[in-house]
């Protein structure tokens, strides 16, 4: 089978949205909307292959670009591997040079396009965002006061983890939260250990070992993700077509000083061998995320990665 390395383009403009391409009706996946692209030149890195297909399909030159997601996929009959990065800073006013047309689309309108298999990875990683916290607390109070916190750093997901407390008192957090991250615009994923039901419609984060119990994606419309340590687990979650994943330890940690850490190389040949977004977690800071979106990380994920007021 023949195969392909494809440079794909998510361009933002200023007011958040994305700009997309419907493809000609006699192309491969014709009449299907697209990130705009095309492949790679000899001797081109992925940046340098998207900086000439924008201007040549587009007439923008790129400022900076940053990696977001590699994915590797089989249509019938043809392989590709589509390298995506995220284009914020450009010069022009985008233009179909080659007569395509062309859309400016807010996230919630991705949903309305039709777009090839092959991107679809894509659309998730574009609605993740780049960071990820878990946030836990012994009470409403801290809860909350920790949830304002990360709004304020430019996190809009998190993961609630809150252990260790009675029922009464995980119930009363958890209303407090739903109704807080409302307000805020915050969307989150409640931990599979929480001992409480939860709703359909609520993002769900599997611990590894509730991953690797499933043989089927649990039945909700919200997000749902996975705490992962090896290649096994990232393969299962990708078999059960999570949304994204979390992958640690990357580095060494205090929390869990026993655990061999993965390294930024370990953790670039895994991430490479499935299509679905991973965040790193570990001993990560804020500095390690140009590292981690190099290694192919959707973003960085963490407890103390960030700041929180005092108790």
């Amino acid at each position: 089978m023949p195969g392909i390395d494809v440079a794909v383009g998510v361009v933002w403009d200023k007011s958040g949205r994305i700009l997309i391409a419907r493809r000609k009706d006699d192309a491969h996946q014709g009449g299907l909307w697209e990130f705009p692209g095309g492949k790679f030149e000899p001797s081109e890195n992925d940046a340098q292959a998207l900086d000439r297909e924008l201007f040549e399909e587009l007439n923008i030159k790129t400022k900076s670009s940053r990696p977001l997601i590699k994915i590797n996929y089989n249509y019938p009959d043809l392989k590709v591997r589509l390298y995506v990065r995220e284009v914020h800073e450009y010069e022009g006013v985008p233009i179909g040079k080659e007569g395509q047309p062309l859309l400016w689309v807010t996230l919630r309108e991705l949903d309305s396009y039709k777009f090839p298999e092959a991107n679809k990875p894509i659309l998730k990683a574009i609605k993740l965002g780049r960071q990820y916290a878990i946030v836990g607390g012994n009470n409403v109070r801290e809860v909350l006061q920790k949830l304002e916190s990360v709004v304020s750093q430019g996190v809009d997901l998190v993961q609630i983890r809150v252990k260790g407390l009675s029922k009464s008192d995980t119930k009363l957090i958890l209303e407090a939260v739903r109704l807080r991250c409302s307000e805020l615009e915050l969307s989150y994923l409640l931990n599979s250990q929480i001992p409480v039901k939860k709703p359909l419609h609520e993002g769900l984060h599997l611990t590894a070992l509730d991953l690797m119990n499933l043989k089927k994606r649990p039945e909700s419309s919200g997000v749902v993700a996975a705490s992962c340590h090896n290649l096994q687990e990232l393969k299962k979650a990708e078999q059960l077509a999570l949304d994204f994943a979390v992958l640690s330890p990357v580095m060494q940690t205090s929390s869990h000083p026993e655990a061999k850490p993965l390294g930024w190389q370990q953790f670039e040949e895994w991430v490479a061998q499935v299509n679905i977004p991973v965040f790193a977690l570990g001993g990560i800071k804020k500095q390690d995320f140009e590292k981690a979106a190099g290694s192919g990380a959707q973003g960085i994920s963490g407890i103390s990665l960030f700041k929180y007021p005092p108790k």
